[in-house]
């Protein structure tokens, strides 16, 4: 039609019949309009459908900020770009603004560590939180042959659901570590899970690829409050390591302090406690052994060492460890 029209007025123009002209132009300007009007409805329909301009969307998917330390390791500027769900949850929240979970150095400081792309915190977060938001726990206790259904996660004693440190735990911790003598910062078990019959206490480590990581070690030496955990230690651990105790049990700290305390918040609620250690295989312990082995030397020490096991994070490809 409007080509037509356009026609109309050309012949008219070549034949410079006035009236004809003004006769033509008129119902070109009615096409005209009607098709502007027919585009500014479809706009409007458009916009009722996808709210959201197309320019907003690409702002909001902007690149994240971060900073490169410099050790090459990417920090984000806010920590919930490193994770993938329940990105406000007050348990992470609380998380990330104690003051030691802040770099205080270099081009990071200020930054919280659980930015970090080799934040075990973050992918431990990343990969439990989503199997229990998923309801598919069922996939880690595949992975360590346990049979039980789960009740609830603490992460770094605390519950997710309200963000404060269970009551059981820190009741336990004042026990072996107390307050007076620990004054900095108790044991913090990176992840808890506490099933129908079992609670199993997760030791994650992840680290830089390619490098010799301090893994489980303390790198200071122990003072007199650590008796107290060479005295828990004779219930569990055979001889050997309890004559070598200055070396052997810095050199497994953190396994140490997360078995025994794990054994007594396990009894005291009457189930089957287990150790899980979980650490990447593209890197090694300090000592340039792999996680496993240096996990395994740690087990030969153990009067029982049927209830633990080691994991690597590959192990989770595809599972919502990846940040």
């Amino acid at each position: 039609m409007k080509r037509k029209q356009l026609w109309n007025v050309l012949y008219a123009i070549k034949t410079s019949r006035l009236e004809t002209i003004i006769a033509s132009m008129t119902q070109v300007n009615q096409c005209i309009t009607i098709v502007m009007t027919f585009r500014l409805l479809r706009k409007e329909r458009n916009r009722r459908n996808n709210p959201i301009p197309k320019r907003a969307k690409e702002i909001a998917m902007k690149k994240k900020s971060y900073v490169v330390s410099e050790s090459g390791v990417k920090v984000f500027s806010k920590y919930q770009d490193n994770i993938t769900i329940d990105k406000d949850n007050p348990a992470l929240k609380k998380k990330a603004d104690y003051p030691r979970e802040r770099y205080t150095r270099g081009k990071v400081q200020g930054l919280s560590r659980l930015g970090s792309e080799n934040s075990e915190d973050a992918r431990s977060w990343n990969f439990f939180r989503t199997l229990q938001l998923q309801s598919d726990m069922q996939k880690y206790y595949r992975l360590i042959t346990v049979q039980d259904n789960l009740q609830n996660l603490l992460f770094w004693g605390l519950d997710p659901q309200t963000g404060e440190f269970d009551g059981v735990l820190k009741s336990i911790l004042d026990e072996i570590e107390p307050p007076h003598l620990w004054k900095v910062q108790q044991t913090e078990p990176d992840v808890i899970v506490i099933g129908q019959k079992t609670i199993v206490f997760n030791e994650c480590k992840l680290g830089k690829p390619g490098a010799n990581i301090d893994a489980w070690n303390r790198k200071g030496p122990f003072t007199g409050k650590h008796e107290l955990y060479k005295r828990r230690a004779l219930s569990f651990f055979r001889q050997p390591f309890i004559d070598n105790f200055e070396a052997e049990a810095r050199r497994f700290y953190q396994l140490m302090r997360n078995y025994i305390i794990g054994e007594h918040f396990a009894n005291r609620l009457g189930k089957v406690f287990r150790l899980v250690a979980i650490a990447s295989g593209q890197n090694k312990a300090r000592s340039g052994l792999s996680h496993e082995e240096e996990f395994n030397k740690f087990c030969s020490y153990l009067f029982d060492s049927s209830r633990c096991h080691f994991l690597r994070w590959e192990q989770f490809e595809g599972g919502g460890c990846h940040a």
